[in-house]
């Protein structure tokens, strides 16, 4: 794979360094840039940001507070990223995940976490040779939701969806989305939606500390099926690996 590559990754539990830096070796010898968010509650994190400069090159970290959870992060390290002007051909977009209200929290991030095994990154490769392609993803966590009657039926998200899709003029051709936020993506399409959108007032709208869309919606929990939806209303394709 010969990319230009910008990996966005969001720490927010002190005991992830030695996990983040074991997937992040993946793209050893590869031309890379690294921007990680540090939740500024972690404990420890100005060590965490320490270790981090002095393993990684071209490591850019920020410290945020706990404003969109990992959706909130990754905007504010889009921000970084158009400020530095760097020119990238693909974003990857990482995080910690731990959910602690799913019992199978362990084998949902490994899942997730397929799309950096050497085997996946040359499909990914692939895959991105295909023009349309602007999106790659495990195959287990590309979800839809379904639009009837006016709204996305069982979705506690419908009217912060329908309300985003209209203000940002996202209007995708299906409403496939990679759950859990992690994802291989072109950078075309993003830089397209994030120069005219500026992505720290997009930030600044969503909830703090640990939201959840269980029983209610969130600007947080659209943002993040909007982040796919931004690039798929561009004519692009999700495709798994």
């Amino acid at each position: 794979m010969n990319f230009r590559i910008a990996v966005f990754y969001h720490i927010f539990y002190e005991d992830s360094l030695d996990d983040v830096l074991q997937e992040l070796a993946v793209f050893d010898g590869k031309e890379v840039y690294f921007f990680i968010n540090i939740c500024i509650d972690t404990p420890n994190n100005e060590f965490i940001s320490k270790v981090l400069k002095e393993k990684l090159e071209n490591c850019f970290i920020t410290l945020s507070s706990n404003v969109g959870k990992d959706i909130g992060a990754k905007l504010n390290l889009v921000a970084l990223y158009l400020r530095l002007d760097l020119d990238c051909d693909c974003f990857v977009f990482l995080h910690d995940k731990k959910s602690l209200q799913a019992l199978k929290s362990n084998s949902w991030k490994r899942d997730l976490l397929k799309i950096l095994s050497t085997e996946s990154i040359e499909k990914i490769s692939n895959h991105f040779s295909d023009n349309n392609c602007g999106i790659v993803a495990a195959n287990k966590y590309i979800l839809e939701e379904e639009f009837r009657n006016y709204q996305f039926e069982g979705s506690t998200n419908s009217v912060f969806l329908l309300e985003l899709m209209g203000s940002f003029n996202i209007n995708p051709p299906n409403y496939k989305y990679v759950a859990g936020t992690m994802f291989w993506v072109k950078v075309k399409p993003l830089l397209n939606f994030f120069n005219a959108n500026c992505p720290l007032a997009i930030r600044a709208s969503l909830e703090e500390g640990n939201v959840l869309d269980n029983y209610c919606g969130s600007r947080t929990h659209a943002w993040e099926r909007l982040l796919s939806w931004i690039v798929t209303s561009q004519g692009y394709l999700i495709k798994g690996v």
